[in-house]
């Protein structure tokens, strides 16, 4: 027997248990500890409420995230994941059924999701239920990094950059990367201006630093701004490992390309289903 129950009726500690069962034997590994669980469910907004765990003979045996943003009526599948024992049994199906379903009561019009592009399975599982690919997102990487300082780097506070990227940014792009997560992005992430080119990125005092967005305002985009703010950056924080995570929309990786980062394998689909 199938049903679903609200994972506000959960612990944090149990939620983060069983979405790491729920994700086991994935194609990328995926093991949260509840920290990073809850800097998670912060950033990405993500409504406990509204997001479901799928009981099985009122067993736990999978989880459904949905991060919310009724500002905009729409909804993102932030995780979706089923216990290895359910899987392949039609688990998968009624549970997403289930989640849109309860979307389109919420009155949500939109519901966006990301997925590994490898990942078949899950693919074709969206593709039934009706999600419509908007692009591909890449990922990037760049090892033991040096540059030449060009200039000072200008910090900016993470809600003005987040302001700056709502109103410069692409009104599609991944929800991680909107303005609206990057203004709740962790304290230790770090953002940084020259003139219209804006850069974010996770702690550069460790030793793989991740690059949240890359914007440059729109009357002066074409200028190579954006390459010239990124390596002036990473010339402040030599040595270091770039990584730029596969959620940036394919159009823009020649700008990374440009400044000797490397196209890594992994890549993902990001999907779209209109709900009304």
């Amino acid at each position: 027997m199938l049903n679903v129950k609200s994972a506000s009726d959960y612990l944090l500690p149990d939620l983060t248990q069983l979405l790491n069962l729920s994700f086991e034997n994935y194609l990328v590994p995926i093991q949260f500890n509840l920290s990073q669980f809850q800097t998670m469910l912060r950033k990405d907004g993500i409504d406990l409420n509204a997001s479901r765990v799928l009981l099985v003979n009122e067993q736990p045996a999978g989880i459904g995230l949905i991060a919310r943003r009724a500002t905009l009526g729409a909804c993102r599948l932030a995780a979706m994941g089923i216990v290895k024992n359910m899987r392949g049994l039609g688990a998968g199906s009624w549970f997403m059924g289930k989640l849109i379903e309860e979307a389109r009561e919420r009155q949500d019009h939109e519901m966006f999701l990301e997925v590994i592009e490898q990942n078949e399975y899950a693919l074709r599982l969206y593709q039934k239920c009706g999600f419509q690919s908007m692009r591909r997102l890449i990922g990037l990487i760049r090892k033991d990094a040096h540059e030449n300082i060009q200039a000072a780097i200008e910090e900016i506070d993470l809600s003005t950059a987040g302001k700056l990227i709502s109103q410069h940014g692409l009104s599609d792009l991944p929800w991680q990367l909107t303005g609206e997560t990057i203004a709740q992005l962790d304290p230790t992430a770090r953002a940084y201006r020259n003139g219209p080119a804006i850069m974010v990125i996770s702690n550069p005092d460790v030793e793989h630093i991740a690059i949240s967005s890359l914007l440059v305002e729109p009357e002066a985009r074409g200028k190579g701004l954006s390459v010239a703010l990124l390596k002036n950056v990473i010339a402040h924080y030599q040595g270091k490992t770039w990584h730029v995570p596969a959620i940036f929309p394919e159009e823009f990786g020649g700008i990374f390309k440009r400044a000797g980062f490397e196209q890594e394998n992994l890549s993902q689909w990001q999907m779209r289903l209109t709900l009304s």
